[in-house]
């Protein structure tokens, strides 16, 4: 196995012929680096379905129109009108973070790449905390974040019913809406595995900081989200047709860019949870603090961003 740092800056390691790594190798690096580019990776679905199960449980797509045939746990993601999802997520955010237990992993393949544009950003939220002033690190560490993403769901499908973009079925509604709740997390966490702190973040979901003002958790948010996307710690991926990414969600954010006019970005991607029954983070991951997430009303949100 040969490895090599991702070209620029931020997080993340190229991993030449993964299939000759040492059984736990490729753990290791995701935990130690955030991000890892498999460029020889197997890409069939049951390589990569495999690929997110030594990690954890492969989760089921939903709605089902946006599985790949035949695969429940590959979700087909494109620009293109009427195939897959849309391939949003063009905010910084960690991928299933509007549920309390946010994905460990994500698995993501290129079909079809852009000729411009249609990158895909990574931010490492480690180094943004380790940069925080000692102050503002410690004023962090005892903060909530508000994530009240059952009213945002319920906002973004009244938006969708009134401009006659409705996607889901109302059955499919009422089942999304059904899986959300509103609720906090810690603003800081340590790593399941590792142990290494790292900020909790993401633009779309998390709204407000509990016990302040909002004009006070805007200011605080803005300036968490400007330490951990500072250039020197973001990399930039751009996409060839057989990329394989894996990254670790609790590690790193990540943002899409939109691909230039007239051009198609069509990926795969698999998303493994916690299995049941393993403990998700260590004990004492902040001493003396409540869990990693609480199901409690949020504070009102802030006006709404564009949906995702």
């Amino acid at each position: 196995m040969r490895t090599t740092e991702l070209a620029g800056s931020g997080p993340g390691l190229r991993v030449d012929d993964p299939a000759t790594a040492p059984p736990g190798a490729l753990r290791a690096l995701l935990w130690e680096h955030g991000v890892l580019h498999l460029p020889r990776f197997p890409r069939d679905p049951e390589a990569l379905t495999a690929l997110a199960r030594s990690f954890g449980e492969p989760q089921t797509v939903f709605p089902a129109g946006h599985r790949v045939p035949g695969q429940p746990h590959v979700r087909l993601q494109s620009n293109v009108r009427g195939l897959g999802a849309n391939a949003g997520g063009q905010y910084w955010h960690a991928d299933g973070s509007f549920v309390p237990d946010t994905p460990l992993v994500t698995v993501l393949t290129c079909d079809e790449a852009p000729d411009a544009g249609g990158e895909t950003l990574f931010a490492d939220l480690r180094a943004g905390y380790d940069a925080l002033p000692g102050a503002l690190r410690a004023e962090v560490d005892g903060l909530d974040g508000g994530f009240p993403c059952r009213r945002i769901a319920e906002q973004d499908m009244r938006r969708a019913t009134a401009m006659r973009t409705v996607v889901l079925s109302e059955a499919e509604r009422n089942r999304k809406l059904a899986e959300l709740t509103d609720f906090v997390r810690p603003l800081v966490a340590a790593h399941h595995t590792t142990g290494r702190r790292a900020l909790v973040l993401n633009e779309y979901w998390l709204r407000d900081v509990p016990g302040r003002t909002p004009e006070e958790g805007r200011r605080l948010l803005d300036l968490l989200y400007g330490e951990v996307t500072r250039p020197d710690r973001v990399y930039r991926h751009r996409w060839s047709v057989g990329d394989v990414l894996l990254w670790d969600n609790a590690s790193v954010l990540h943002k899409a860019l939109p691909a230039a006019p007239g051009r198609r970005k069509i990926t795969r991607r698999i998303t493994a949870a916690v299995r049941p029954g393993v403990p998700r983070e260590a004990p004492g991951r902040t001493a003396g603090r409540p869990g990693p997430h609480r199901a409690r009303p949020a504070p009102e949100p802030a006006p709404a961003a564009p949906a995702p």
